[in-house]
């Protein structure tokens, strides 16, 4: 359960490769203060899951993994939109983001490029 200590949000290397393949798409697509905003905002609601790391909602694609991955989304323009997946480890009290999945690939990929 959550407690008022927060948790400690880790960025898997794999995840950080993920934001920055994302950032490209944002950066190449958006004005640059408004690609800016968005990649900040996406970071700091990553970063929020301190707080409140089981509000997002549970991941049925990843449901093999045993892991409850769990995801939040934010929307980058109208009808694109990145899911933060993540899931919580309460044994560490940590919570690890393990993908920035843009909803508009395939979503079989999702499986294969997070553990």
């Amino acid at each position: 359960m959550e407690t008022a200590k927060g948790y400690v949000v880790e960025i898997t290397p794999q995840a950080e490769r993920f934001y920055f393949e994302l950032l490209d798409y944002i950066f190449s697509t958006h004005h640059p203060d408004s690609a800016s905003r968005k990649a900040d905002e996406i970071l700091a609601l990553a970063i929020s899951l301190k707080h409140t790391p089981y509000r997002g909602t549970l991941e049925p694609r990843l449901e093999l993994l045993g892991k409850e991955h769990r995801f939040l989304l934010y929307e980058i323009s109208r009808g694109k939109e990145v899911k933060i997946i993540y899931f919580v480890d309460e044994d560490s009290h940590k919570v690890f983001v393990t993908d920035f999945f843009g909803t508009r690939q395939d979503a079989e990929k999702l499986s294969l490029r997070t553990k």
